[in-house]
């Protein structure tokens, strides 16, 4: 029932609060595999770590086991899920040269119990030059993923990678079943 003092703006606000509320305790569907998603653009700034972070959130935050593997050496991603990430710690760098596996890497994030993250560290910037001389460099990343997700069983993992084309981005590449690339509605950030 609307009172006499209502305008539209009250009613339009009011019908808002409603629907956020609903959706707030809204338990969504969960995929029937698990869905590998890598956040990649050339072009740096352009909200790939946001959407990252943002999407695994949601998803989280309303019933999926989400990983999200951060392969930024910048560490966005880990400071956005409140993930330590400094040198000491281990990360995507130590599974990429083989060192750890994923299982001892993977951080509960702050913000939900069914939100995990690898991090990265600054380590990770050198793991370019590091793995040029290796055999399957590309399929790193692949491998550690299927090795731990018979066990961990998560609903989505999301890659956000660093903005490049490197050797991190192919190995993004490679074990994502899907691909996003996020731009700006500007001519060079889809020219990159």
């Amino acid at each position: 029932m609307t009172s006499p003092d209502a305008t539209p703006l009250a009613d339009e606000l009011s019908s808002v609060a409603r629907r956020r509320k609903a959706l707030e305790s809204a338990v969504w569907p969960t995929p029937a595999a698990t869905r590998v998603i890598a956040l990649t653009n050339q072009k740096g700034g352009v909200g790939k770590t946001t959407t990252a972070v943002n999407f695994a959130s949601v998803l989280a935050r309303h019933g999926a086991r989400v990983l999200l593997i951060d392969l930024d050496p910048q560490g966005n991603a880990s400071t956005a899920l409140g993930v330590d990430h400094h040198v000491d710690i281990p990360g995507t760098y130590d599974v990429l040269l083989g060192e750890k596996s994923l299982a001892d890497v993977v951080v509960q994030s702050t913000d939900s119990a069914n939100l995990f993250c690898v991090p990265a560290t600054i380590n990770l910037a050198g793991a370019e030059i590091e793995l040029v001389n290796e055999e399957r460099r590309e399929y790193r990343l692949q491998a550690a993923l299927q090795d731990y997700q018979q066990s961990a069983g998560f609903d989505y993992v999301f890659i956000d990678c660093p903005p490049s084309l490197g050797i991190l981005t192919i190995n993004a590449l490679v074990a994502a079943s899907e691909v996003l690339v996020p731009i700006q509605c500007e001519y060079y950030a889809l020219e990159g």
